[in-house]
């Protein structure tokens, strides 16, 4: 395929006139014609607009955490970390941590280690460091398989943590408040669901970040007389999109102009392994004039939380909370720190590592 300017004038030349077309011009809907300029600030929308940020002096303390996993010739190794952040304080505590004054001093595993051997149980195998384990939460083995050795151990650590925090007037989790477990033992999330319901509180509050796999809100919105108000009174049909992020850029590009305000669409009303939630969905503009966005998801076990609560707090480039931003930054540093320390002490035993961890290594 040859082109007069070269690649760069095609590859130009493509975005302007067709990727940006068909990643902003959804399916054409004959009803839309029939759509109606209307006023976006009604009271008892759907939809509203934040025209003054929640003024919050109280202690806001945020938890993330963070898992690295590491594959031997002989088996699997995984660590995870967590991080309390205080938006007064600073760092609340972590775990594992190398300052005993700084530890959230949780009694539970941060190392677990799946193993290549099948056969009979040895003595040694219930031995293990208390920091240690091999063993699912319903007792068998963990398997060779990152995802579900890394979530199982970091979901327990962040439960706990939460538990440690859960007296701080409110408090900011990373992800759902009640995950989709959808790569793990059905027995072993029905356990680590059931212990995150027995922690849960009404001040908590769940930030969901990635919400381009969510369709949470599109489906909410797809009952027919809600779809119809939707397309007659933002000109935007539900039923286009495949996930909450496309539909909410694409409502507020459809709608706003600049100077740009966070918006609040909500609140949804469902349930979670038989838990009352409640989701909003906060539209942040990364600058007044600039068509950039951060779209949250925001989670409740009330309808009373404001959720344009979290606008209280910095926002960070990335488009979270700072509190949030900042949990996952220690919980990160601190798993890199073990991982690393662990990894040298494997190394001078002779421990090798696999082909993919090779690969990886080298940043394939």
């Amino acid at each position: 395929m040859a082109s007069r300017g070269g690649l760069s004038d095609l590859l130009n030349s493509i975005v302007s006139k067709y990727i940006i077309f068909h990643l902003e011009s959804p399916p054409f809907s004959p009803i839309l014609d029939q759509a109606q300029d209307v006023d976006l600030t009604s009271s008892d929308d759907i939809i509203r607009v934040v025209d003054s940020i929640p003024k919050v002096s109280t202690e806001i303390v945020a938890v993330d955490g963070s898992s690295r996993s590491f594959v031997l010739s002989q088996g699997l190794i995984s660590v995870s970390s967590v991080s309390a952040i205080s938006s007064l304080r600073g760092i609340k505590g972590m775990f594992p941590s190398f300052d005993p004054s700084m530890s959230l001093d949780l009694q539970e595993p941060f190392i677990a280690l799946a193993t290549p051997f099948t056969g009979p149980e040895r003595i040694e195998d219930f031995l293990l460091h208390p920091a240690v384990s091999r063993v699912q939460m319903e007792g068998n083995p963990f398997q060779q398989d990152l995802t579900r050795l890394e979530t199982e151990l970091r979901f327990s650590l962040e439960t706990s943590s939460l538990e440690k925090v859960k007296d701080s007037p409110l408090v900011l989790v990373d992800g759902p408040l009640l995950p989709k477990f959808l790569y793990i033992n059905k027995r072993v999330a029905n356990k680590l669901l059931q212990r995150r319901k027995e922690v849960l509180q009404k001040n908590f509050i769940g930030i969901v970040k990635r919400v381009n796999h969510s369709t949470v809100l599109i489906e909410s919105l797809n009952e027919r007389k809600i779809r119809e108000v939707m397309i007659m009174k933002y000109k935007v049909n539900p039923a286009s999109f495949s996930n909450d992020e496309a539909f909410l850029i694409h409502l507020v590009k459809k709608n706003f102009r600049s100077p740009f305000k966070p918006l609040v669409v909500g609140p949804l009303h469902g349930k979670e392994e038989g838990t009352e939630i409640f989701s909003n969905y906060v539209v942040i503009p990364f600058h007044p004039f600039l068509e950039r966005f951060s779209v949250l998801r925001v989670e409740s076990l009330t309808d009373s939380l404001d959720p344009g609560i979290i606008l209280s707090t910095p926002i960070t480039s990335d488009g979270i909370p700072l509190p949030l931003a900042f949990a996952d930054k220690v919980a990160k540093e601190v798993s890199n720190a073990v991982f690393n320390m662990l990894l040298q002490q494997l190394s001078r035993e002779g421990i090798q590592s696999s082909f993919y961890s090779r690969l990886e290594g080298l940043g394939a």
